[in-house]
């Protein structure tokens, strides 16, 4: 289940991730990234705000927070699941250009080189566009906000998305004939607390 999860989830950043996964980082010859010396954030200034807390609803009863500032270039993304008997939560903290994960509980957790993702579409090179079958839907409100609504298709998963100030406020991914959505239920534009970008006492992450 929790893989399924994983896979509609990941579904909403595919084309952006495609855009900067492969890009250099500046002043360097390399396309991988070293742990060497952490790489800046890939993109500048990735919101149209500058700090702000999203919560969100996700398929199988799962909760999502979403905890950003300097418009995004250090964020928090936290998953609750609760099925009963069975119950996780996972944390990514990214920053630096690195992206920090572990559940809640463990001791251990991974590094990895983030590579930020880009929520507006139409960036995208005419390539990825055209291999996604990307559409541009125009605007639509969304509990008040004018969001900017786009169509893609991966493989038989459609999915439609709309984004406020390139921030996700909705998606919704077919797969099996069943509707997979993810939807902000708060969307707080307000500063946060910098020690939540800060990484866990008593836990050592393991680089990948």
């Amino acid at each position: 289940m929790k893989k399924l999860l994983f896979f509609v989830l990941s579904l909403t950043f595919i084309i952006a991730c495609s855009k900067t996964e492969e890009k250099k980082i500046e002043g360097s010859d390399q396309q991988t990234v070293t742990t060497q010396e952490a790489p800046k954030p890939v993109v500048n200034q990735r919101y149209g705000i500058k700090s702000g807390v999203i919560f969100y609803d996700a398929p199988m009863g799962t909760k999502q927070e979403l905890y950003f500032d300097d418009f995004g270039a250090k964020e928090v993304f936290i998953s609750s699941i609760d099925l009963g008997m069975a119950k996780s939560k996972s944390i990514e903290i990214r920053k630096d250009g690195f992206s920090y994960s572990y559940e809640e509980g463990k001791t251990e957790g991974t590094k990895r080189a983030w590579y930020t993702s880009d929520m507006d579409y139409s960036k995208a090179d005419s390539k990825t566009l055209e291999r996604y079958k990307v559409k541009d839907l125009g605007t639509e409100t969304i509990d008040g906000k004018e969001c900017k609504k786009f169509s893609a298709e991966f493989g038989k998963s459609p999915i439609l998305t709309w984004s406020w100030n390139n921030i996700m406020v909705k998606s919704i991914t077919k797969m099996g004939g069943t509707d997979f959505v993810i939807e902000a239920t708060k969307i707080q534009d307000t500063s946060v607390d910098p020690k939540i970008f800060e990484l866990p006492a008593g836990v050592t992450f393991k680089e990948m």
